[in-house]
């Protein structure tokens, strides 16, 4: 069973037989349906994507193809759990990769104002696979529209100091992303500056936290989780709040806009497992699977 699905109202399912009903539903009456007729354009080579929403912009999503050409029979590949994001979250170029074992893709994207590689779970397959925007994996005229599903969170209170002055702040993130962008580039300099802060900054940190809570000290982070590439821990200042309910299970949903690293995405989590209630000004502590979209620049 997939661990994402309570995220989007189905944590009473427990079995692969409870859950086929639903899938079967997202394949008969599908919201959406797209698909990819492959090379050749023959029966066995095309690939098929049903989605069903249950929700205001959550769903399940079935993968599979056809197996006769009267589209009476299919074969599923895999399926999951999906949020859809409404927020233009970075214009980075990004690389698309295949996954080795089914028809699915992930996105790397080198944001420098996140200081690790974005890796998030490719939800509009069949736009990447047709489009001409597209010839390879390489794809920079785009944007990301990310969107996350958490298993878990809580909600923190913001730290003391977070009215701090925002120009400055603003004006040290442009100073520390042009020098990132020349580090990238082979500047010596850049490099040895942005080695002397970093140093300064832990020698900073390791004072403070012996007198601090950690949660004190750092106000947003996102930070890779376990195994799994797209999987990751963040710390989200909450900026916009919205709620919806799955129609089958009555389940609430708690849809979150939260800023973390300075970049701004949605998140979604089942009431039943937000610790905390949630408001404008306070904080998301979470795992999150991220998703996202990739839509051409027009």
């Amino acid at each position: 069973m997939h661990e994402f699905l309570k995220t989007v109202g189905f944590g009473d399912i427990r079995t692969e037989k409870e859950l086929e009903p639903f899938l079967r539903m997202t394949i008969e009456d599908p919201d959406f349906k797209l698909r990819d007729d492959g090379p050749t354009g023959e029966i066995d080579d095309n690939f098929v994507e049903w989605k069903k929403e249950f929700g205001e912009r959550i769903g399940l999503a079935v993968c599979g193809s056809y197996t006769d050409e009267y589209e009476e029979k299919y074969r599923i590949d895999y399926y999951y759990p999906y949020f859809r994001g409404e927020i233009s979250t970075t214009e980075e170029p990004v690389e698309v990769e295949k996954h080795s074992d089914k028809e699915a893709y992930s996105v790397i994207c080198d944001d420098y104002r996140l200081g690790v590689t974005l890796i998030y779970f490719l939800l509009n397959i069949i736009d990447y696979k047709c489009s001409k925007a597209y010839p390879s994996g390489k794809v920079p005229e785009c944007y990301s529209i990310l969107a996350g599903l958490a298993m878990e969170g809580k909600v923190l209170l913001p730290v003391s100091d977070k009215d701090r002055n925002k120009k400055l702040q603003q004006k040290n993130f442009e100073r520390r992303t042009t020098l990132l962008t020349a580090a990238k580039e082979g500047d010596e300099e850049a490099i040895e500056t942005l080695t002397m802060e970093d140093i300064d900054t832990y020698s900073s940190i390791s004072k403070r936290v012996d007198h601090e809570d950690i949660l004190s000290i750092v106000d947003t982070c996102i930070m890779p989780y376990g195994i799994e590439s797209d999987h990751y821990e963040v710390i989200g200042e909450i900026l916009g709040i919205e709620q919806t309910e799955n129609f089958v299970s009555k389940d609430i949903i708690y849809i979150l806009t939260i800023q973390a690293k300075d970049i701004i995405f949605d998140i979604c989590i089942n009431k039943k497992d937000l610790l905390g209630e949630p408001a404008v000004g306070r904080r998301f502590k979470g795992i999150i699977w991220m998703q996202g979209e990739l839509q051409p620049m027009e």
